[in-house]
């Protein structure tokens, strides 16, 4: 494993990587307050046995990458009132990611990102198609509007996105019952939990949440954008989702001309361990179609 910072005008961006680097590449790009470390060993090695070099890294806010000075509102603030002045947007958080490649000499890579992440990858892909071989987005929207349920819907859901997460003696123990609310039926609370230890231990920084909201809330709708792509895409959503609802998934890939759509009725709002293998083998398949 490789590790380092790539710059994007003076914002550094914390990195790994994993594999033979003369292997055709992955990027996993992570959602919303969640580090590189969501993308675990465990789960980078599906993509390593499938014969591709694995990059995986921080967005800004969270992680060791680079932080906004100030304080930001919260986030229940953010989602009952997201017309707050963003600090930056998806396009920039985009950009990271092409610095990041770059950093690597990579000039094409096989772009996946999950929740927020999957905006970012459908971001990369507008903005810098000629970077992009393909594109999965995973449980994502085209739109900030399309991806959170009225919390009228929910209440449960909603309590998950706006407890405090200001105290870090229960930041893991909050981080965990909220996974536990949107995973769906296979949620392991144990690795989660060891996830948001790892991310707890490596760097506490619960404003970064506030920051990629306001972020996505200021990038607006990318649906008529997407309709230009012309790379392979493959778009996968959980059936049980109860954060983004399957509807995000659909618009998605309904957006991008000959998109393929897999929904698993088992798959929450998390990447869940018996799904692994099948999503690492969908990607490598989309993969050998832009060979």
């Amino acid at each position: 494993m490789k590790s380092g910072f790539a710059d994007n005008n003076g914002a550094k961006i914390a990195y790994e990587t994993l594999g033979d680097p003369t292997n055709e590449t992955i990027i996993c790009i992570s959602g919303l307050g969640s580090q590189l470390v969501y993308w675990t060993d465990e789960l980078c090695q599906t993509f390593l046995d499938r014969g591709f070099h694995v990059i995986r890294f921080d967005n800004r806010d969270v992680g060791l990458s680079h932080k906004t000075p100030g304080t930001p509102p919260s986030v229940e603030e953010v989602m009952q009132s997201p017309d707050f002045q963003a600090p930056y947007n998806l396009s920039d958080m985009a950009n990271d990611l092409i610095a990041v490649l770059d950093a690597n000499d990579v000039e094409q890579a096989h772009v996946v990102g999950t929740s927020l992440g999957g905006m970012i990858a459908q971001t990369v892909a507008i903005d810098h198609p000629n970077r992009v071989k393909t594109l999965t987005s995973i449980m994502s929207a085209p739109s900030r509007s399309a991806a959170v349920r009225d919390e009228s819907e929910d209440e449960a859901v909603s309590a998950s996105l706006t407890m405090d997460m200001s105290d870090p003696n229960t930041y893991v123990d909050i981080q965990v019952e909220g996974y536990r609310v949107t995973s769906g039926p296979h949620f392991d609370p144990v690795y989660q939990r060891q996830i948001l230890q790892t991310s707890f231990d490596r760097c506490y920084h619960p404003d970064g949440w506030s920051y990629q909201m306001m972020a996505a809330a200021a990038s607006g709708d990318r649906t008529e954008k997407l309709g230009q792509l012309t790379m392979p895409t493959l778009v996968i959503h959980g059936g049980v989702d109860p954060l983004i609802p399957p509807l995000g998934g659909e618009a998605t890939a309904a957006a991008i001309p000959g998109a393929r759509l897999i929904v698993y009725d088992d798959m929450g709002h998390n990447l869940p361990r018996p799904r692994w293998g099948d999503i690492a083998d969908a990607i490598a398949e989309l993969a050998n179609q832009a060979s």
